[in-house]
């Protein structure tokens, strides 16, 4: 290995702390004075995460770290590059002869998203005594990387995530899971003994780190159960906390989120997340593996579905991804759909569907490899389109990243409707798209684009709602908002926990946005369920039925119709069953509802649309 550590800071997952290490370079051949060393990251996204205050070298002069930025490549360069130092060798250094690196870094707040460094040499040649020296093209020293590893922080937090409906067996899985302040599954330094509550029963669990419990669903419920969980104080160390418990006498106590009694229309509840990011793909842009990724859905989230969506990916690596996306698929437990993204400068938008060889697989049987949103369409438009689901996301962004002042990427292009494009992700780690004017509450981060899902809603898309990371460190579910834990979720109605009915249900729009919350939400217009579509009928009379079952009162339940709030209220409990009465509208329309929890934690509900009698069912419900 031509890096190694002799002294390892010992990272974990930090937004202030700088850990030290200590590194020895040993050259695989002789170097002259005048070499260039450089230090660069694998993976693009280690670069991003990872912070470098301060990288010294013995023996040579510093070209560019993070002090000192001459004799260094442009921000744009430097992405394809991933430079962290560059130095110019002042002495010759033999083969094997050690020379010493020492930096200082703050890691990323994801657990695994490892920084992993390669050596790269410079040298110079001469032409002639009397010609100048010229630099050649750098060298890949060793292949072998040297990592830097970052494990989770201190537990300070106590997660209990449940299904949203019990499974054909009975029972309600159940994640009890430890985690640092930044959501990362995390260990006890010793195992605690907690003390569970659900339905009137009660239980005991030594935890040490993440378990798993199947708890018995009653014959009857009256309303959406809560599991609790309770930890003595004095049984975590001076380091540990529980901070999202509510204190309790001598305990801290947690509650999970609601599980559903029954089934509503023979639907059933269920959550997952299907836009995230690997290192599976070409752009080696998502940090972690697809199957630890897949893994921490399941087990550590306890999500009911998932697919990833990496960029672009070649035939080999789709081929990994099929294999990965079908080794998790279980009916009944945990289903898994395919997906990738397709990244234009006029749009980002991701493509799903059940079957591996779809037409639509990027590079496969059609030939499917778009370079713009219009080649992505023609496309799209030849396939049939029962079977793929082109779902856009941060339409109302545009890249932070510029060469010579433009955007590297713009908003949406809103074009004319397609029957593919019958969902848009409204919430992400960029923030809120709905509109293009918020409350800081919404995390409407950015505004005034006028690519927002009610614009498209204005221009005639008939659009159902997703809530996605896009997160890029291959954790499903996960963001930090803030330099706190937030989870973003896509909940759907649906017959089956299996892929195609979860397919099924995102097709049908049956679908709901939530964020910081797994608030089960019901709504309907006419008696038509969320996503679906309503003939238009002036002389008619329409009711909203909004069923919500929250993890904290509502501050706001409102429904929006036309990008204005036509009714709004509030509710001092987590639980809501009304019926709004909507009156006549006087043209097509949509309704949808939004909810906003007093603990931040907000939520959107799919639109149902009053269509002309002329359009109706014209996009295959």
């Amino acid at each position: 290995m031509a890096l190694r550590i002799e002294r390892d800071g010992q990272a974990f997952c930090s937004a202030y702390r700088q850990f030290a290490y200590e590194l020895t370079w040993l050259p695989e051949r002789n170097y002259i004075v005048g070499t260039e060393v450089e230090l660069r990251t694998k993976l693009f996204r280690q670069f991003c995460e990872w912070t470098m205050h301060h990288i010294e070298m013995e023996r040579a002069d510093v070209l560019f770290s993070p002090e000192i930025k001459r004799a260094g490549p442009d921000a744009l360069q430097n992405r394809k590059l991933r430079l962290l130092f560059k130095a110019k060798l002042l002495r010759m250094v033999r083969r094997g002869e050690p020379v010493t690196i020492r930096l200082a870094a703050t890691p990323s707040l994801y657990a695994g998203m490892d920084l992993e460094l390669l050596v790269w040499v410079r040298t110079t040649v001469g032409a002639g005594a009397d010609q100048s020296a010229e630099a050649a093209p750098p060298q890949l020293e060793s292949e072998q990387p040297c990592r830097l590893t970052v494990q989770a922080g201190p537990v300070e937090r106590l997660s209990v995530y449940a299904r949203p409906f019990p499974g054909p067996g009975g029972t309600v899985r159940t994640c009890i899971v430890p985690e640092d302040r930044y959501g990362n599954p995390a260990a006890f330094e010793r195992p605690v003994t907690t003390e569970w509550t659900w339905a009137g029963r009660t239980g005991t669990l030594a935890l040490s780190e993440a378990a798993v419990l199947e708890l018995d669903a009653p014959e009857r419920l009256e309303r959406p159960e809560r599991a609790e969980v309770r930890i003595r104080m004095d049984a975590l160390s001076l380091r540990e906390n529980i901070a999202n418990g509510e204190a309790a006498e001598d305990a801290l106590v947690v509650r999970g989120n609601p599980v559903q009694p029954e089934r509503v229309d023979g639907l059933q509840p269920a959550f997952g997340e299907i836009h995230w990011h690997t290192e599976e793909a070409s752009a080696k842009d998502g940090g972690r593996a697809m199957t630890e990724a897949l893994r921490c859905a399941r087990d550590e989230l306890n999500m009911d579905f998932a697919a990833p969506s990496d960029h672009d990916p070649t035939r080999a690596e789709w081929e990994r991804t099929v294999d990965a996306v079908d080794a998790f698929n279980e009916n009944d437990s945990f289903a898994t759909l395919y997906g990738w993204e397709n990244s234009t400068n006029r749009g980002h938008e991701n493509y799903y569907f059940t079957t591996s060889d779809h037409e639509a697989v990027r590079g496969g049987k059609a030939g499917f490899a778009p370079h713009t949103l219009e080649e992505a369409t023609a496309g799209l438009d030849a396939f049939p389109p029962e079977r793929v689901l082109a779902v856009p996301h941060h339409t109302n962004s545009s890249a932070a990243l510029k060469r010579d002042g433009v955007p590297a990427w713009h908003p949406y292009n809103w074009m004319e409707p397609r029957p593919y494009r019958r969902l848009v992700e409204i919430v992400q780690h960029r923030g809120n798209q709905e509109r293009n004017d918020y409350d800081d509450a919404w995390r409407g981060m950015v505004q005034q684009q006028f690519a927002s899902v009610q614009d498209a809603l204005r221009a005639g898309h008939r659009l159902g709602f997703t809530g996605g990371t896009d997160n890029h460190v291959g954790w499903p579910g996960r963001v930090v908002h803030q330099q706190r834990k937030s989870v973003i979720l896509t909940g759907v109605w649906t017959t089956r926990v299996a892929r195609e009915p979860v397919f099924d249900a995102l097709w049908r729009r049956h679908t709901w946005a939530v964020i910081d919350t797994r608030a089960i939400v019901w709504f309907a217009v006419g008696g038509v369920p969320m996503g679906g579509e309503l003939p238009h009928d002036e002389s008619a009379e329409l009711t909203a039925v909004i069923r919500i079952h929250a993890e904290a009162p509502l501050q706001s339940i409102e429904i929006v119709s036309d990008g204005e709030t036509v009714w709004a209220a509030s509710s001092s409990t987590p639980f809501v069953d009304l019926q709004v009465h909507l009156g006549k509208p006087p043209r097509p329309t949509y309704y949808y509802m939004r909810a906003l929890q007093r603990d931040g934690g907000f939520m959107y509900a799919s639109p149902v649309f009053v269509v002309g009698r002329h359009s109706a069912g014209k996009e295959g419900e």
